[in-house]
Parts: structure tokens; C-alpha cells; sequence
């Protein structure tokens, strides 16, 4: 992993200048996340989280202040001048706040103060460059889900992967357009909320569920083709991949999917630099969420987990999505 490069203290100067002359918005994002407690139950692992320790959505998410809405002080100080509603849950928080200069990425760590002008950042002596670790995709990835019908035939339906969506890595909350992002919200805190109160299977970390939001709000990519043959379904589309799960999407009108149903999943792994090169992967799946979309739209995704994967094959996803050796 790439190491994040702190600014030199000339580098530093040349920017809270360009703050304080130029029309820069920032983002606040909470740094410090509740850290989950393991307990058990019924001789399964969990996680949980105290619920001293629980953070609400609304902190989660980045709040971005424009450059009309505060001031940058000679000292390093920026003064917020923004509604103080929106930004008062961060009140004598750690918080992480980003930025862009000449086009790269910068944020620094501090703690959000009130003063007699309002809320306050203070600039630490600390600015570091935001590092884009891009992975390396080594495969390329097919895949086929396939059930048994009530007359006894066997449906197959393929799966591709959609350059919208990167899989094998990481799914972060930016990857959602900006213009989408709101209506995504609602979604993911509808979500979250169903979860909570018991509403279908535990999410775990829901970093899954950034992709679901991305595909429930994204109406740019609809296709309205017709199939080549009549009776047959468009392929499903890969949002997510991990060593437990993967997360499918569909816009067809019918329920090719249904919940706790039980299916076949081959994925097909292809070494890009040597074809002949090939690994499959056959795992047992089932249904256990499902997310709409509101409206007209006929978006949904479907949550699968495995329920039958051999070891090897758990650790070759676990490597492939987390880019290092399975402990």
C-alpha cells in the first residue's frame, strides 16, 4: 500500500494561502468510528456495537461546507459560517476534512471547537496527500447463477461485471455521483434502519450496501435493448464480490430472483496477462436481502451469500478482495 506523504511546511504555507484566496469547498467526514465488540451467539461470532459507542447516519456522512460559507484566518483557523445545524454533531469531535489542490486530493485530522465567532478548524501542522491505491485487476471475471424450475429444467442466468462498479476492492461512499448522493442517503438509512429492527439478514459492516444505493439511484445506465431471444433475461449485473457474498443487479421487469431461494454460482476467473490461464470457482448461494427501487424503476439487487464453498476457493476471494493472504 502506497504511504501517504505528509506536505513539506512550505508546501503547507502555499496552501492555507490558496484557502484563504480562493474559492475552495471542503468536506467534514467524523475520523474516529465506533469500534465494534466481540461477543457470541449461539457459538457464532458477532460483532456488535455498544450503544454508548453508536454513531448516528448523519455523522457518517460527509458534509460539505463551500468556500462562501467560511473563513480562513492568517493563524490556521477556519472559522465555519455555515448553518450551524448541519455541522454541530461534529462539535469537540475528531474530523477528517478534505480538500483539492491543483487537482490533488489533501486532508487533514483535527478536532471541531467552538469559539466566540462560531465553530472552529484549526489547521494542524500535519496535511497529508490522499493516496488513490488503485488495485491491479489481475482476472477477468464471468459468472452463471443457474436454479431448477418447477417443471424440473434447469434456468441459467448469466452474470457480468460492469465497469461502474470495481469489484475487489473496497466500496467507498464517494463512488455514488455526487447529484445521487442524497437519494442514495435515504436508501442506506432505510436500509441500516429495516436491519435494525430485525427486517431480513444482519448486513455486518454494509460497505456492500454502497454499490445497492449507487445501483437503486442510477438512472443513466438503463437499458431499455430488447433480448435477441424472446423468453430469455437480460445477464444480471455484478456489483460486489467478496469471500462471503456477492451482490447482483437486475432492471428486469420479472422477479428472476427470489429470497431464501437456494442457487448455483460458477465464476470463471481469467488471468488477463495468460488466458490460458483459467480458475472456477462453484458455490451453493442463497437470497438473503433484497433492495428495490422506489417509483418506476425496476432496479433491484439482491444480497447472496454462500452456503456451501470449498476452503480453498474462500480463501482465493478472500485474497482477490482484500489483496493479501487469508490468516
Amino acid at each position: 500500500m502506497a504511504e501517504e506523504k505528509e506536505l513539506t511546511g512550505i508546501e503547507r504555507e502555499l496552501v492555507l494561502q490558496y484557502l484563504r484566496d480562493d474559492n475552495v469547498p471542503v468536506t467534514v467526514t467524523l475520523e474516529d468510528k465506533p469500534k465494534p465488540v466481540e461477543t457470541e451467539v449461539k457459538d457464532e461470532k458477532v460483532n456488535v456495537t455498544l450503544e454508548k459507542d453508536r454513531v448516528p447516519l448523519s455523522e457518517v456522512f460527509p458534509v460539505a461546507i463551500k468556500a462562501q460559507q467560511m473563513t480562513v484566518l492568517d493563524q490556521g483557523i477556519i472559522l465555519l459560517k455555515n448553518d450551524k445545524r448541519t455541522v454541530d454533531k461534529f462539535l469537540g469531535k475528531n474530523v477528517r476534512v478534505q480538500f483539492y489542490f491543483n487537482r490533488v486530493g489533501l486532508y487533514f485530522i483535527t478536532t471541531m471547537k467552538e469559539c466566540s465567532a462560531g465553530l472552529a478548524l484549526v489547521v494542524p501542522s500535519s496535511i497529508k496527500r490522499i493516496v488513490d491505491v488503485a488495485k491491479k485487476n489481475e482476472y477477468s471475471l464471468e459468472a452463471e447463477l443457474s436454479f431448477v424450475s418447477e417443471d424440473k429444467s434447469v434456468i441459467k442466468l448469466n452474470c457480468v461485471p460492469s465497469e461502474m462498479y470495481k469489484l475487489f476492492v473496497t466500496p467507498k461512499w464517494g463512488d455514488i455521483d455526487l447529484s445521487k448522493q442524497k437519494d442514495a442517503k435515504f436508501y442506506l438509512e432505510k436500509f441500516v434502519d429495516e436491519s435494525k429492527k430485525g427486517q431480513g439478514a444482519s448486513i455486518g459492516n454494509g460497505v456492500h450496501l454502497f454499490p445497492v444505493c449507487k445501483y437503486l439511484t442510477d438512472d443513466s445506465i438503463i437499458d431499455d435493448s430488447p433480448v435477441a431471444v424472446v423468453g430469455l433475461y437480460k445477464p444480471l449485473d455484478i456489483l460486489y464480490v467478496d469471500d462471503k457474498k456477492i451482490v447482483l443487479g437486475s432492471r428486469e421487469e420479472k422477479e428472476l430472483l427470489q429470497l431464501e431461494a437456494d442457487y448455483k454460482l460458477n465464476l470463471n476467473f481469467t488471468l488477463e496477462a495468460n488466458h490460458n490461464f483459467k480458475r472456477r470457482v462453484n458455490i451453493s448461494c442463497s437470497v438473503e436481502n433484497e433492495y428495490s427501487a422506489n417509483g418506476d424503476n425496476n432496479a433491484r439487487c439482491f444480497v447472496c451469500k454462500y452456503t456451501d464453498i470449498k476452503e480453498e476457493d474462500t480463501r482465493f476471494l478472500y485474497e482477490r478482495f482484500y489483496g493479501k493472504k487469508l490468516d
